[in-house]
């Protein structure tokens, strides 16, 4: 129930306390454990994600065109540029079912010295000590091993796409596509602004560790090997990322945590509409109104991780 200063063999077989930075190497240990095979993930889907709010792209289109035997059709008597929306939920999140690691006698974890015996560690010791603080690392800051990042292309330095396949796109109207000599126009014609994809942090090396000790069926001190104690680490962390309150690794879309990568926007035009006409001959004459203004922000969207 409390941080404990784990106990190694010196090179004299001498019982000493690790130092700070050989419980830090076992921290880091846990971090690169949970990035080869983290317990709280996110995929792509290519409908119905439950990573909420789901988001929207939206852009301007033209009107509907207006025609007239006798004059041109004011701007009053053309349809407003209309909206399209494409709606965008592309991120799902799955929690491992886990369990805790066993405490075998109440002697199957790390031990210490509490300054009259040498006793093992209980599981809360054992998260306190170095679950916790490696949680705490994860869901501190970007790239960390086993989380995941928004970003606008899939290639990127320390990550590997989870898709090739975009979880978000921004269109505007492409105003340079609407021409008043081919009233009517295509309403929607859309252009791309910018594409936005998941991807997962690479792992970090695997750091190397003290051999800590444990108390056997026999009451003798033992040194893990290091499969024994990888295995209690590596349950312990996925464990509590998917399943203790308080400690579970949670991604959001615009809730509160660490930022995750690049902000997603919603971009469109501002502009009431660019009045065109066309005359084809003295009984037809045309009027519609095109996308116009000046590109604005109309929503954001942010990727996050925190601890629930």
């Amino acid at each position: 129930m409390a941080v404990r200063t784990p106990l190694i063999l010196d090179g004299s077989n001498n019982l000493i306390e690790m130092t700070t930075a050989q419980i830090n190497a076992v921290k880091d240990r846990c971090r690169y454990l949970y990035g080869a095979s983290p317990s709280v993930t996110l995929s792509y889907v290519a409908s119905s994600g439950n990573l909420s709010p789901t988001m929207a792209d939206t852009r301007k289109t033209a009107g509907a065109s207006s025609s007239s035997v006798t004059t041109y059709p004011a701007e009053t008597a053309t349809d407003e540029p209309g909206t399209v929306t494409v709606s965008y939920d592309r991120i799902s999140q799955a929690a491992t079912d886990t369990a805790e690691s066993a405490d075998t006698n109440n002697t199957a974890f790390p031990i210490y010295y509490d300054g009259s015996d040498i006793r093992a560690m209980s599981l809360t010791d054992l998260y306190d000590t170095f679950i916790y603080p490696a949680i705490d690392t994860i869901t501190g800051a970007v790239g960390q091993p086993g989380t995941y990042r928004i970003h606008t292309a899939t290639a990127l330095t320390g990550y590997t796409a989870v898709s090739t396949s975009i979880v978000f796109k921004d269109t505007r109207a492409n105003v340079n596509a609407y021409n008043a000599i081919e009233i009517p126009e295509t309403l929607d014609q859309p252009t791309d602004v910018t594409n936005y994809y998941l991807l997962k942090a690479n792992n970090i090396s695997a750091p190397s560790m003290e051999k800590m000790l444990f108390i056997d069926a026999n009451a003798n001190l033992e040194q893990y090997t290091n499969t024994e104690i990888d295995v209690i680490l590596e349950n312990s962390i996925k464990h509590v990322a998917s399943e203790v309150t308080g400690s579970r690794i949670r991604y959001n879309i615009n809730g509160t945590g660490t930022n995750l990568g690049t902000q997603i926007n919603d971009t469109r035009l501002n502009g009431a509409g660019n009045h065109q006409i066309r005359f084809v001959n003295a009984d037809d004459y045309r009027a519609q109104e095109f996308p116009d203004g000046t590109a604005t922000t109309i929503n954001s969207w942010q990727l996050k991780v925190n601890q629930t």
